[in-house]
């Protein structure tokens, strides 16, 4: 049933209150159902959104060769979205540059909102930390969950020495405290029904000679390794330990693959919130080696490269040769628009930073 243009009533599929008169939703872009102004009653239906959501475009100024709409070709406003049907185009990738080290993020294709959160710090030694949240979706609020925790570590351990892994674990109980504060109320993507916001966290600090970790549910970890022998030119190890009935299976023998793919196994089984059983995240180190990369992410980027061998590959293809400097912001937006483009099924986080002479000694 549509309503009309005068009435005003929420966003359909975000909640968000609708403007006025708008038959597209300001914050999603989704169809409002209300009847079209008969000037435009015969612009393009938007589509489905699962017809659509492999098309995306850059927003671009309306001149020639900018982005266009990919759904019916029309230009796209100032606001990105379709001047004539509506579809709201991809924004670019946030970059966020620390020049030794850096961290982009993007929505991906197909969520309305970003709900990973990243943050760059360094210890009083110089060390870098990185530190990436992945909001829980099925939970309210995730968005605001993976910022606070992603604040409070970045809080907790900047411009402090750096300790060793109880430093980790008190920066891991500063983000469980932040993420709990988050309120459940007011959520437009959720109801109200009682669950409380949620997110998984990975926490990267590279010292001298070695990567300390902790991680509390499936957001990842790895050092890459320049290896000329190796196909692409690196071999990566995934440091991090998931919480999830994945590795549950593989803990038991598993096929690794087979285990992702069977039905639930993506499903985490530690977070951060009110409603996260006993939080006790994973704690390690491990050696690195001068010229090593370290890469912290969401499962939005290692969905699509879930195996070691799989981030090696594509660190073959984003990173530099031997010799050249690494741009970390550089590789770092290259990975999310290389997840987004294989599909941006979900939200994505990457974080990146080398080690040196220096740090590994």
């Amino acid at each position: 049933m549509s309503t009309t243009a005068t009435e005003a009533s929420p966003c359909p599929a975000c909640g968000e209150m609708l403007v006025p008169g708008a038959r597209f939703c300001e914050a999603c872009g989704a169809a409002t159902g209300r009847e079209a102004p008969e000037a435009a009653a015969g612009d393009p239906a938007v589509l489905d959104e699962a017809e659509g959501a492999a098309a995306g475009e850059v927003v671009g100024e309306e001149e020639p060769g900018a982005a266009a709409c990919v759904r019916c070709g029309a230009p796209i406003d100032a606001d990105g979205y379709c001047t004539s049907c509506g579809h709201r185009a991809l924004e670019p990738v946030d970059v966020y540059d620390g020049r030794s080290l850096a961290y982009a993020t993007h929505r991906g294709r197909r969520h309305h909102r970003n709900e990973d959160a990243g943050a760059l710090a360094t210890t009083a030694e110089g060390w870098p930390v990185l530190i990436v949240s992945d909001g829980v979706s099925a939970s309210p609020n995730p968005h605001l969950a993976s910022a606070a925790a992603v604040a409070a570590v970045a809080q907790s351990l900047g411009g402090r020495p750096f300790e060793g892994p109880a430093d980790l674990a008190e920066a891991v109980a500063a983000a469980q405290e932040a993420a709990v504060a988050v309120p459940a109320e007011g959520d437009p993507n959720w109801p109200e029904d009682g669950t409380h916001p949620a997110c998984t966290l990975v926490v990267v600090v590279v010292a001298a000679g070695e990567v300390h970790l902790a991680n509390v549910g499936d957001a990842r970890a790895h050092v890459l390794h320049a290896d000329p022998a190796a196909a692409g030119g690196w071999t990566a190890r995934q440091v991090s330990t998931d919480d999830s009935l994945a590795a549950a299976a593989v803990a038991e023998g598993a096929d690794p693959t087979a285990a992702l793919e069977a039905p639930g196994g993506h499903a985490i089984t530690a977070w951060l919130g009110a409603d996260a059983p006993k939080v006790e995240p994973h704690l390690g180190a491990t050696p690195v080696e001068p010229g090593d990369l370290v890469l912290a992410c969401s499962d939005g980027l290692w969905n699509y490269a879930p195996t070691d061998a799989a981030i090696a590959e594509l660190a073959g293809t984003m990173v530099p040769e031997d010799g050249e400097p690494v741009l970390f912001a550089e590789v770092c937006e290259r990975m999310v628009i290389w997840a987004v483009d294989a599909g941006g099924m979900d939200n994505i986080c990457v974080a990146l930073t080398g080690t040196t002479e220096e740090a590994a000694r």
